[in-house]
């Protein structure tokens, strides 16, 4: 009897889960699904040399290994809060965050002279090697990095742009 109860008990959690994650799904909405089809996938004029814009957010951002690199020298040389952006190109959820927090001109115009980097861990091996240096459990992944010397404080990415906004201001202070 007591081995029939941890199997029934089991399925009762899996039910659970299963349910909350299938209603995570529904509650996103048609459409969260998938990239932008408006967004512009072409080289950012006002993005920094070897990167390359995804969207309106991402203009300016350093992308991938050879960004993030780029972007750790020229946070060690200046005094600027650096943001590190993990995402991966199936998630819906890196999807929502980008269209309503990092599309957000508040959120635009509060990181505007921050140094930004756009990783995606799945890309390749120096990608994966710096998401699990972070210690990325899960997408979307946003860390800030206060002005020097300063260790990366994870940001909740399921806010709204003010909570948001909110949250970096408490990290800087």
């Amino acid at each position: 009897m007591l081995e029939y109860k941890k199997y029934l008990g089991g399925f009762v959690n899996f039910k659970k889960i299963a349910s909350l994650f299938l209603l995570s799904f529904l509650l996103m909405g048609p459409g969260s699904y998938a990239a932008d089809p408006q967004a512009s996938h072409e080289p950012s004029v006002s993005a920094p040399v070897g990167t390359q814009a995804t969207g309106q957010w991402s203009e300016g951002w350093y992308q991938g290994a050879s960004g993030y690199d780029q972007a750790v020298e020229e946070y060690k040389r200046t005094n600027k809060p650096m943001v590190v952006y993990m995402n991966v190109g199936w998630c819906p959820y890196c999807r929502k965050f980008e269209k309503g927090v990092l599309s957000s001109p508040l959120v635009i115009d509060m990181m505007k002279d921050m140094i930004k980097v756009n990783i995606n861990p799945e890309s390749g091996r120096r990608e994966d090697d710096i998401a699990f240096q972070y210690r990325v459990q899960g997408y979307p992944s946003f860390f800030l990095h206060p002005p020097q010397p300063g260790r990366p404080v994870k940001l909740p990415t399921g806010v709204t742009p003010e909570m948001f906004v909110e949250f970096f201001k408490q990290v800087l202070e």
